[in-house]
């Protein structure tokens, strides 16, 4: 076949617009991928971003945990009011010294401080003021000990400290002397000035010792309570004695709740009788406890119920509940005696639950209250007393004289029978200067219109220097010794009685 010009020249036209579409095509593809690749950058710029935001959210995060574990182990730990070990860190910290000790034959001494008188001043200004205070005592007891020493704070107004390395009795008294004088210093908080003490219970741990672990804290804390027994504001070093001691309190703790169980605690009753004719007028309710069949002395028991509140509650509902069916028989009132811890919403609510029940003249019931108890929180007592005496009970100051602030006691609250201690009536035999404070004391009775209870009346002459007045009432072995229910009952069908 012949090729001619003018197949050659349409040849080129259609390989020129063959051309044209492709290069047409090739760059609408290229502006496409060009496209495509823009999206991409863009999408990987928003990508780079999120991924920026998710680290820095995870770092924060991590940093948040890290923090809060920080605040959770520092929780553990620490004390957060004053910022001192806690009771968890001191046993392991006790812990860990303990048995190093033993290891490489070391010594150490452990402190166990509590404060005198803390209670008292949480409960009249308050709670935030007894914090500042204990942020202030824990401060004076970081100043005072080694940098290598640790403080404690147990809890309440308890704090420990470990001594490493230190056994020296003299330095251990010094530190003693110095930690109590310390705390002892005045303390200024808003426009108040405090005071308030300490008693130390101090242990040394030597190698020759064998005490377990668990006995180190329990041992200065006894020591630290035998302190508070000998009068406050004092160390005292442990010594075995003061285990065995404890041992045997335990075990006549432990009997008591038996006994009560079991309905082995009696009541005894001795009687108050009037200074004009000697009948009786009154009884005291004296709890007695039978064990093993003999009588056990209040002097070792009294006090074991008292340092329980579930135990002192219990007893005395039960005496109160018994004077109350007691009422139905006989004419006179009785006298039960109040612990300072029970002194509490709820005493209101039983009595008032009593009340409500059974139907009797309160006035026939007189709750006797000692000197001492109203000292452990005088605004709370106060209430309180004002509450049983609305009520329609009878109130009476025990023990006058034996305690503190009596006469502030006298203005301050109403009661309506002072009973006078027998030191006083002793002495006033003794000197003409005693004789006239006892005479004293009953004439501001009677200005404040109050009966007076003369305790411990125990030989005739002493009746020759009182006046036979309706307003006064005796009580002692003159008359009357105290005696159980059926006894009370024989004795009162044969008052009066003459001397």
């Amino acid at each position: 076949m012949q090729i001619t010009k003018e197949m050659l020249e349409e040849e080129i036209s259609v390989l020129q617009q063959a051309a044209k579409l492709h290069a047409k095509y090739s760059i609408s593809q290229y502006k496409q991928v060009l496209s495509i690749l823009d999206e991409l950058e863009e999408e990987k710029a928003l990508l780079e971003k999120k991924v920026q935001l998710r680290t820095s959210h995870l770092e924060q995060e991590i940093v948040a945990k890290e923090q809060l574990a920080n605040k959770l182990e520092k929780i553990a730990k620490y004390d957060q009011l004053t910022g001192l070990a806690n009771r968890y860190l001191f046993l392991s910290e006790l812990e860990l010294i303990y048995n190093e000790a033993k290891l490489l034959d070391k010594c150490f001494s452990l402190f166990f401080l509590d404060l005198d008188g803390f209670k008292l001043i949480n409960d009249t200004y308050g709670h935030e003021v007894g914090d500042l205070l204990l942020q202030i005592i824990a401060k004076r007891i970081r100043s005072i000990v080694r940098k290598d020493d640790m403080v404690s704070r147990l809890g309440g107004d308890e704090f420990t400290i470990i001594f490493r390395n230190l056994s020296a009795k003299e330095k251990l008294e010094e530190l003693g002397s110095l930690l109590i004088q310390t705390i002892q210093e005045p303390v200024e908080i808003d426009d108040l000035t405090i005071y308030v003490g300490a008693s130390i219970g101090i242990y040394t741990f030597e190698m020759k010792d064998n005490e377990s672990f668990y006995d180190i804290t329990a041992r200065a804390d006894i020591a630290m309570y035998e302190s508070k027994k000998a009068g406050k504001g004092i160390y005292t070093f442990f010594d075995e004695s003061m285990q065995e001691e404890l041992y045997e309190m335990t075990n006549i703790k432990q009997k008591i709740k038996t006994s009560l169980q079991e309905q082995q605690f009696v009541n005894y009753f001795q009687p108050i009788v009037s200074s004009v004719d000697q009948s009786i007028k009154g009884a005291e309710v004296l709890l007695r406890w039978v064990n093993e069949g003999s009588l056990v002395q209040p002097n070792v028991f009294i006090p074991l119920l008292e340092d329980d509140i579930h135990l002192i509650k219990d007893v005395t509902f039960w005496q109160i509940e018994m004077v109350v069916d007691m009422l139905k028989e006989t004419t006179i009132f009785f006298s039960v005696n109040l612990s300072a811890k029970l002194l509490n919403s709820d005493l209101i609510v039983k009595l008032n639950t009593l009340l409500n029940e059974k139907k009797f003249d309160p006035s026939r019931i007189h709750f006797e209250v000692t000197e001492t108890s109203l000292s452990t929180n005088m605004l709370q007592t106060s209430q309180i007393l004002s509450d049983i005496k609305e009520m329609g009970f009878h109130l009476s100051l025990d023990d006058f004289g034996t305690g503190y602030s009596s006469l502030a006691y006298l203005r301050e609250l109403s009661f309506d029978t002072l009973k006078i201690d027998k030191k006083f009536i002793d002495d006033a035999f003794k000197s003409k200067k005693n004789k006239k404070l006892l005479f004293a004391i009953m004439q501001m009775a009677r200005i404040l219109e109050m009966k007076l209870v003369l305790e411990g009346i125990e030989e005739s002459h002493q009746l020759e220097i009182f006046d036979q007045d309706e307003y006064i009432k005796f009580q002692g072995y003159l008359f009357y010794r105290p005696m159980d229910r059926q006894k009370l009952s024989e004795t009162i069908s044969f008052s009066p009685k003459t001397i």
